[in-house]
Order: C-alpha cells, then sequence, then structure tokens
C-alpha cells in the first residue's frame, strides 16, 4: 500500500539527507573547507559581484576554480551574458578563501561609506530616506517569500516534467532540487545545535549542500546566476557505468510531514518489461483452463493462483519503485523472482486436483520468492539503517502470510481454504497495519505515538510515475489477451458468418473498455489517487486487482462463446478441426456467469477507479457530473449481473455479445458527452478550437526556440512585409502580386513569452 503526502502531518520544511549511497556533499570539511561532489554530479554554479573599481569577481569551487581562470585569462566567457561586458576584468576565488572574504568586506566598507555619504548629502531630509529603506526592506523580503513560492512550485511541477502535472500538485511533495531550502548553519533537523546530525560512515550524511544522485540520472541545483545548470566546467562528466553491486538508495521517501522525491523522471527499466512477457502466458493459461471447466472449483482455483501471482508482481514493482541501485546482483535478483513464478505457473492447473495435487509445489516456489523479498528487506535494513523501521515492518508482514501459507500444505480440503483465505488476507492487506501505525506516530503525541514516529521517521513511498506506467502495462497485457482470445481460424470459402460476427463484437468491446480506461478514466487528471489520500490510493491499487481477474474471465468466456455453435449461420465445419474441439453447441450458465458478472465486476471496478482520482473540470464545467456518470456506470452494471437469467434459448451467444457491447458503447457515449464542456461545440473545423467550434479556420502552433532565433524570425517577418508594401506601392503589377503571395505564406507570431533573466528559450504561439 502506498502513502500519500496527505498520510503524513507537516512538522519542518527542511529537507532532510536522502537515505542510503549517492549523497555526495559540497558544504565545508574541517580540512579543506570544501567537500569534493560525488563523480558525475553536477556542481555549484560560481556567483558573482562587482568591486568597488568595477572587477567582476567570480567565486567558484576549488575544482572549478584554476579552469575559469584560463578561461578567462584569455577572455573568453562562460555565459551569453558577459558578452555585454567585453571590458569588464574578471576576478576568479575560490569559496571561502582570504581573498574571498578580503572582496566582500572591501565591497561592504565601500557601499556603507556611500550610504553615510547619502545621509550627510540629504542632512534633514534623512528620515525620507531611512523611511524609504524600510520600506525597500519590506518589499524585498515580500518579494522573496513570492519568489521562494513560485520557484517551490516551479521545481516541484515543472521539474518534475509532465508526470507532475499528469498526477496532480501537492503542497506537501519537496524535491532534491529544492535546496535553497537548506539552512545553512543547521543540522539534519534544523535546530542549529548540531547534536541532532548523523556522523560520516553510519548511513545518515548530511552537509550544509547536498547533490544526490542515483542510477545514471542526477539531481541539484546550486546557488549562483552566472552559468547554466548543464555546465560542465572540467569536461568530466562521462558515461555511467553497472557495478557487480551497489548500496541501495532510497527513491522517495516520508520524512516530518513532506514527501521528499528526486525531480528526475523515473524510467521503466528493460528487465521489467521482460518480467511482463511471463504474465502473457499466465494470462493464457489461467484464463483458458478456467474457460474449459467453469464451475465454483475451478473459479476459486483462478482466483488464489492469480492471487499469488499477483502479488510476486506488485511486490518486483514495489522493490523497483522504493530503491535505486541499477547493479547486477539486482537483476539478478529479478531474474531468481522469475524463475520463482515460472515454476508457481507450472503448477497452477492442478493445484487443486484430487489425483494430481501440485498445490505443495505451487506454494513452495511463491514461498521462496516471498522469503526471497523479506531477505532482501532486511539487507537494505542493514545496508540504509534510516529506513530500518519499515524494513522490518515489511519482514513481520511477509514472513506471517507465509507462515499461513506454509501450514496450509499440511491440511487436506476443505480446511486447507481457511489457512489459504488468512493468508491472502495477510499479503493483500497486512501493510495496512504498518501503514496505520506510520500514520498514527504522525498525527498524535502519545508515548506510543513517539515511538511509532521515531521507528518510522523515514518511510519509503512509491514512485508514483513507475507504478502507474507498471500497471498500465500490466492493464494492457490483460486488454491484449482479450484481443488475442478472439481469433479463430475459418474453413469455409464463405469468410463472413456469425463467428466473425462475434469475433468484431468482442473487438469492439475491447476497444471501448480500453479507451474507458486510459482515455476516460486515466487522463485529464487534476490529483491521481495515489497523491490525492491513503484511502483513494487503497481503493486505486486493489480495484485494479478486481478489475483484472473479473476482466480476463470474461475474455476467457468471451473466447468459447466467439466458437459457440447456438445461432444462425455459425456452422461447425467453418471452424478449422482445433477450434472445432473447442465449439460448444451451447453456452452454458457457467460459462454466461463468466462473462456477464467478469464484465460488470471489471465496469464496476473501472468505476472505483474513475472514484479515487480527481479529475480537472473543463471551462465551463462538464455537461453532467460525476457522479452521474458513475450512477450511470452502476446501472449498465446491475444489467449485466441480471443477464444470465436471461432464457439460454432465446438469448443466444451472438446476441448476447451485441447486448454487452452495446452497453459498453452506451457507457463510453454517455462518459464523452458527460465530460464535454457545456460552452464549447462537439464540432470543430479548426486546429485549435476558440470555444466556438473553430479558430476561423486557422491552425495555431507553439514552438520553442531561442531569444536570438525569435529575434531573426521577427526580423525577417518583418522585412519580408516592408518587400511587399514596397513593391505594392510601385505599381510593378507582377511584382506586386508576387509579394502578395508570398505575404500569405508568413508565420505571423501573435503571441510570445518574455524571457526572465535566467532563461534561454521562449515559448511562442503562431498562427
Amino acid at each position: 500500500m502506498s502513502i500519500t503526502p496527505a498520510a503524513a502531518r507537516s512538522v519542518s520544511n527542511h529537507p532532510p539527507v536522502r537515505p542510503g549511497l549517492g549523497v555526495s556533499t559540497t558544504g565545508t570539511s574541517s580540512s579543506s573547507g570544501l567537500l569534493t561532489p560525488a563523480r558525475g554530479a553536477k556542481r555549484r554554479r560560481p556567483t558573482e559581484f562587482l568591486l568597488p573599481d568595477g572587477r567582476k569577481v567570480l567565486v567558484a569551487l576549488p575544482q572549478d576554480a584554476e579552469v575559469l581562470k584560463t578561461k578567462y585569462k584569455f577572455g573568453s566567457h562562460a555565459h551569453g551574458r558577459h558578452e555585454q561586458d567585453e571590458g569588464t576584468q574578471v576576478e576568479v576565488v575560490v569559496h571561502g578563501s582570504a581573498e574571498h572574504r578580503q572582496y566582500l568586506h572591501l565591497t561592504k566598507a565601500h557601499h556603507e561609506s556611500r550610504k553615510h555619504a547619502l545621509r550627510e548629502k540629504l542632512g534633514e531630509h534623512v528620515h525620507v530616506l531611512d523611511e524609504l529603506m524600510s520600506v525597500s526592506s519590506q518589499l524585498g523580503d515580500i518579494t522573496n517569500q513570492i519568489q521562494k513560492v513560485a520557484q517551490q512550485v516551479d521545481r516541484s511541477v515543472t521539474s518534475l516534467k509532465t508526470n507532475f502535472s499528469k498526477f496532480g500538485y501537492d503542497a506537501q511533495l519537496r524535491t532534491y532540487a529544492d535546496d535553497d531550502d537548506i539552512p545553512v548553519e543547521t543540522g539534519l533537523y534544523g535546530n542549529g545545535s548540531g547534536n541532532d546530525t548523523p556522523s560520516p560512515g553510519d548511513g545518515k550524511e548530511v552537509s550544509r549542500r547536498s547533490s544526490f544522485t542515483f542510477g545514471g540520472s542526477r539531481s541539484g541545483t546550486g546557488t549562483g546566476t552566472a552559468f547554466g545548470e548543464d555546465d560542465d566546467y572540467g569536461g568530466r562528466d562521462g558515461g555511467d557505468t553497472m557495478k557487480l553491486f551497489r548500496r541501495p538508495v532510497v527513491k522517495q521517501y516520508f520524512h516530518r510531514g513532506l514527501l521528499w522525491r528526486a525531480s528526475e523522471e523515473t524510467q521503466v527499466m528493460s528487465f521489467e518489461l521482460f518480467f511482463d512477457l511471463l504474465y502473457v502466458g499466465i494470462l493464457a493459461v489461467n484464463g483458458d483452463h478456467a474457460a474449459e471447466e467453469y464451475n465454483g472449483h475451478e473459479l476459486l482455483r483462478f482466483v488464489v493462483t492469480f492471487i499469488m501471482s499477483w502479488q510476486i508482481w506488485s511486490g518486483v514493482t514495489q522493490l523497483i519503485s522504493w530503491f535505486e541501485t541499477n547493479d547486477v546482483l539486482q537483476r539478478v535478483q529479478v531474474l531468481f523472482l522469475i524463475a520463482c513464478l515460472l515454476g508457481q505457473t507450472t503448477n497452477m492447473l492442478q493445484a487443486f486436483h484430487e489425483a494430481h495435487d501440485t498445490y505443495t509445489q505451487l506454494v513452495a516456489f511463491y514461498v521462496a520468492g516471498r522469503l526471497f523479498m523479506a531477505a532482501y528487506y532486511g539487507l537494505t535494513a542493514f545496508l540504509v539503517p534510516l529506513v530500518k523501521g519499515p524494513m522490518m515492518a515489511q519482514i513481520i508482514h511477509t514472513v506471517a502470510g507465509v507462515a499461513f501459507w506454509m501450514g496450509s500444505t499440511a491440511v487436506e480440503m476443505p480446511n486447507r481454504l481457511i489457512l489459504i483465505f488468512i493468508a491472502i488476507v495477510i499479503d493483500l492487506f497486512g501493510s495496512m497495519v504498518h501503514v496505520a501505525m506510520f500514520r498514527y506516530g504522525r498525527s498524535h503525541d502519545s508515548k506510543l505515538a513517539v515511538r511509532f514516529a521515531n521507528m518510522f521517521e523515514f518511510y519509503p513511498a512509491i514512485n508514483i510515475e513507475h507504478k502507474v506506467e507498471r500497471t498500465n502495462a500490466f492493464v494492457t497485457l490483460v486488454l491484449g489477451y482479450s484481443v488475442v482470445a478472439l481469433i479463430f481460424q475459418n474453413a469455409s470459402k464463405m469468410g463472413f458468418n456469425a463467428f466473425l460476427g462475434k469475433a468484431i463484437l468482442g473487438l469492439v468491446q475491447g476497444f471501448v473498455f480500453n479507451w474507458l480506461y486510459f482515455e476516460v478514466d486515466g487522463s485529464n487528471l487534476q490529483t491521481h489517487a495515489i497523491r490525492r489520500s491513503p484511502n483513494t490510493a487503497f481503493i486505486w491499487q486493489h480495484a485494479h486487482l478486481s478489475f483484472v481477474m473479473a476482466y480476463i474471465l470474461a475474455a476467457a468466456a468471451l473466447s468459447k462463446m466467439v466458437v459457440a455453435t447456438d445461432c444462425a449461420n455459425a456452422p461447425l465445419e467453418a471452424l478449422t478441426e482445433f477450434y472445432q474441439h473447442r465449439s460448444d453447441e451451447e453456452v452454458h450458465l457457467g460459462l454466461r456467469l463468466y462473462y456477464c458478472i467478469g464484465l460488470g465486476i471489471a465496469l464496476f471496478s473501472m468505476g472505483l477507479i474513475s472514484f479515487s482520482h480527481e479529475h480537472r473540470t473543463p471551462r465551463g464545467a462538464c455537461r453532467l457530473p460525476k457522479w452521474v456518470r458513475l450512477l450511470n456506470r452502476s446501472a449498465v452494471c446491475v444489467v449485466l449481473f441480471c443477464l444470465p437469467a436471461a432464457d439460454p434459448h432465446h438469448l443466444n451467444s451472438l446476441h448476447l455479445i451485441a447486448i454487452t457491447t452495446c452497453l459498453s458503447v452506451w457507457v463510453l457515449l454517455f462518459e464523452t458527452y458527460a465530460k464535454a464542456c457545456k460552452t464549447e461545440s462537439f464540432i470543430s473545423f479548426g486546429a485549435a478550437d476558440d470555444g466556438k467550434g473553430g479558430n476561423n479556420g486557422k491552425g495555431c502552433y507553439t514552438a520553442q526556440c531561442t531569444k536570438k532565433e525569435l529575434d531573426e524570425a521577427m526580423k525577417r517577418v518583418n522585412e519580408k512585409k516592408a518587400g511587399v508594401d514596397d513593391g505594392g506601392e510601385g505599381g510593378g503589377g507582377g511584382g506586386g502580386e508576387g509579394g502578395g503571395n508570398e505575404t500569405e505564406e508568413v508565420i505571423e507570431v501573435v503571441q510570445g513569452k518574455e524571457l526572465s533573466k535566467g532563461e534561454k528559450t521562449a515559448v511562442v504561439d503562431c498562427q
């Protein structure tokens, strides 16, 4: 279960050190006054100020100072802003050096003398100067606070790239790039005493300025304005290498009511996609076998075995989302878990068979995978002591479920089911216990709460974009299985028959569910369920499990109904021999229940997923509110639940598939209409809608370019316009006419974004 910022109480705005490795400091040390950044990390940009005699002083770190001195020795400039000061003499000094302090004191004395001279010059009107300085000071404080809030939003939203806009902003979220919030003279807890500052070597390193690196992606900012963030002064920024073993790094975590995470996008690893390939086989084996024996015993086997495989998948996703290692050992660990899952899959079908019971083998592979993950949690608790509490809680949760699974192998049916259901409840909902302990420790002041707060002071958090991406990939596999299951082979000369009609209807149905999940429920989010609250995160997580299981059962049943011969124009001879063996003359009640109840539960689960999100509303509001749309879905689910009760002689497989497809299309059409804006038309003839059905037929485009390129483009546009005007006035018929044609092809910039002092690019809208 994931934890959201709403689960923690905000206590401090000072960012803590990031647990684990990958922490490199650029603060001061007792020996040299500066610590060297980790290899590949972005270093602090030089700061600058002017001396009384007009010289410019650049303050840099020792490893950058020599490079800058060499660069300015030959009169070159490291940033475009210095091109306007070709005659300015540049002095490069080391941060914290005697020369640096001397220049600072000299500049301070100069400005104090200027202030004193101004006061003497004003004489009796000096009170006006004092009042002006007071107002300027207050205005400066307010301006700094506004800029700080704006910078925080910019880092927390813009720095998180497009992910953040998809999943929603939360004021309790911080990124490692927010090092302006780090107090210069405080320790880990920001109390200034230094008593809480961890000592080096105990996994709690901290400094006055920190740069965090992990897994080939880097983040970090420095103070100063002279240089761009991506400059590598020494030319030492090289490629990434893979090590045999790396100490785990916590990617994101909760601390003192705030969620801290890196600003970079976490991408899905290649071995995770390879891991998903095994689930293609699991879905096919489990689903097809469930459709062959449609009874309660087979349904029980399907639910138990699928939940076990889902737990392995969720565990691997959580480990990769929590920790960054990117080493050889991590890939070996995933390979071992894939092997355990493969062994588990080979024992699924006969798990509850009386003659050939493979339940013990099934549990053995599952327990091996779960205990392996528990061992990894223990190793992480040892290597990263800051998250020891959460890791120990995970171990207890895992071992408790394993104990019941192992005990179930020693008990015969049906008593075995009691231990199985207890183990499933522990595996699915056991994490709620330590999550509740974590939340209780953050919201109460009792002695027990203090102990919980100390135990879970640093709590790993789910990486939202990684979790969503992995879940989307899994749902895509499920939807893909439903499409593949529809395929049959025709053996007749006429390819148009009831079999093809049912397959096409099933294809439309799968397309509609894909549309609903990704384009209706999963798009245009204001706040994602994981970030919204712990309760909505819980609903989102477990609604996916019910959705996936129900839809697989429905898709498996649909594959049998497609080749059924209970309707007109469905001769058995039209199928190849393999599909003739799969065909039935009648669709039995069990298969109808699988299909209709499965679709109903899947649609209802998608409604829960939509309910857990907070969606954006268009300007002018939606045509119908969200609760009306969900009520419509619920009504359709009730109809689907009732369809199996119909007489099979009056409702054959073709009719049943047609009705369910029409109901699915109705839900999609209703959602599309209800989510549309009241004030906008459904039809637009322009490339960009202006709220009145188009933009007068003109296309609008957005482009990103440098300021220099924008100025040159505007200059060319003006020159062409001037040439056209001159041609028309001169009366040269051919020239003027040609110039007129050229004018129609000129792009007119209608809106440009003002560049701030540090920006290099502009975003413009053109028509």
